[in-house]
């Protein structure tokens, strides 16, 4: 096989679901430059391998290089037995690639080890695993125990970095697998070499596929069956069983839930369907003034202040729309934490006068109040006061999700899919313009990354964005309203 055709992990485990899946995964991977949230789990990834292969001092670390020679280098180290450890031990065969984080020498073998950024082990975290393990047995090395090692949700920032890592052992999980991954080993290899992808086939795994709607089946359908909100397995069959991919094509009398209908009939008038007596009821409940409220949030693998574990969500800023009336804007207040320190208290309290008074409080998602309670939980004297706030909250996307729906939702009710399809208004030519992005600039912000005048850039520009979706809360009220008078 010529140098550089190979299979690596992604590959083969995307194959594995689809071989069309597999085949763009390695052929398309690097069609989209990564995002600004991509490159800080990037690098928070790195940080994490560093720090875990400090718990083996004396490791030896195979440079990265060609695989071949990288294999060649990690053969040399295994067959030195003062070399106990090996980090990125690299294995080639049969066409495959695979990089063992941490590769320890046991009496009975070897001991492997898969570093990751969670917490918790899933099952797409063990697969994982469960292929290094695959390609190492058959470049011939024996495994003894294969682990994963994660993050501990005990940890604090401050803590020694031995307390950061929790080892799983998930050999006899990863035994099962590699069986499994035996039965797919020469085919999925040949689907991901060739030189076209393979014919693609509809299945229910496709909803969540990252090039469905780009680069696979979903490019030909207008309006698809995986729009049709919480799809089961079992309806998608059925429908699939008769070549139904479009939703104006669902035979009548088909099965659906009352929500999918919904969305069944928006999509073949081409009209918005809406419940006017329940919505209106709805948002008759309304008591003035009222508060639009957005929180804003930061998480990192690596805790960013003292006494947070990893991926805990702090609450970072907020902004508040004040209307007297619909749509009559009396006032507008924010909060954007110093970065360089934890300021939920501060937080807290501001947040507590800038809602003072009666009145709804108007938040979309159930977000807001699972922050609300996370900051009553850590701070006990003011629980009874965000509690107050939390009993004030009025969720105006539970609207979308129950009584209104327009075809230009396509299944969705998020904020920035139904602000678009009602109002003159939009998130274009925000400097930032989505919530990750959100989080990975305050994350740099906190971790020193973004000096001087840089910072007070990005501070103005989160402040511009949270204050774009209170106000975009309020315009999706007032217009809502609009259509119930």
């Amino acid at each position: 096989m010529p140098t550089g055709q190979y299979v690596d992990k992604a590959t083969f485990l995307n194959g594995c679901i689809c071989p069309t899946r597999g085949w763009f995964a390695r052929n398309l991977r690097h069609a989209t430059p990564p995002s600004e949230a991509d490159l800080l789990r990037m690098e928070e990834g790195l940080e994490i391998g560093r720090r875990a292969r400090l718990l083996f001092p004396g490791g030896v670390f195979v440079p990265a290089k060609e695989s071949t020679a990288a294999a060649r280098e990690t053969a040399r180290l295994m067959a030195d037995p003062k070399v106990l450890a090996i980090f990125e031990a690299t294995f080639r065969v049969d066409g495959y690639v695979a990089k063992a984080d941490i590769l320890l020498r046991a009496k009975r073998g070897w001991r492997l080890l898969e570093v990751k950024s969670s917490i918790n082990p899933s099952q797409e975290l063990v697969d994982d695993l469960a292929y290094t393990a695959r390609v190492a047995k058959r470049a011939g090395v024996k495994i003894d125990r294969a682990s994963l090692l994660l993050l501990s949700g005990t940890y604090k920032l401050g803590d020694p970095d031995s307390d950061l890592f929790i080892e799983r052992d998930c050999t006899g999980d990863v035994a099962d697998i590699v069986g499994r991954f035996e039965t797919l080993w020469d085919s999925v290899a040949k689907a991901a070499l060739a030189k076209k992808p393979p014919a693609p086939q509809l299945m229910f795994a496709c909803r969540s596929c990252e090039y469905f709607s780009t680069h696979c089946l979903g490019t030909d359908t207008e309006n698809h069956i995986f729009e049709l909100p919480r799809l089961s397995q079992t309806a998608f069959d059925r429908l699939a069983q008769q070549s139904v991919t479009a939703i104006p094509d669902i035979p009548a009398g088909f099965r659906l839930t009352h929500p999918q209908e919904r969305v069944r009939q928006a999509i073949v008038t081409g009209q918005p369907v809406i419940a006017e007596k329940e919505l209106a009821a709805f948002l008759d409940r309304i008591d003035w003034p009222a508060f639009y409220l957005d929180f804003e949030t930061v998480k990192s693998s690596i805790p960013l202040f003292p006494g947070t574990a990893p991926h805990e969500q702090i609450v970072t800023q907020y902004s508040v729309h004040l209307c007297q009336a619909p749509g009559k804007v009396s006032g507008h207040r924010e909060f954007l934490a110093d970065a360089s320190r934890d300021c939920r208290r501060e937080l807290a309290e501001r947040l507590l006068k800038d809602l003072d008074g009666a009145g709804h409080i108007v938040v979309y998602s159930s977000f807001e109040k699972t922050m609300l309670n996370k900051l009553g939980r850590l701070f006990d004297d003011l629980k009874p006061a965000l509690d107050r706030c939390a009993s004030r909250l009025f969720d105006l996307e539970k609207a979308f999700r129950s009584w209104f729906y327009h075809p230009e939702f396509h299944g969705r009710t998020s904020i920035k899919v139904t602000l678009p399809a009602l109002v003159d208004l939009s998130y274009d030519g925000l400097a930032i313009a989505d919530g990750d992005t959100a989080v990975a600039k305050y994350a740099r912000m906190a971790r020193g990354e973004i000096p001087g005048d840089a910072a007070g850039d990005v501070r103005q520009a989160l402040l511009e964005y949270c204050k774009r979706d209170t106000l975009a809360m309020v315009k999706l009220h007032e217009r809502l309203l609009k259509i119930c008078s």
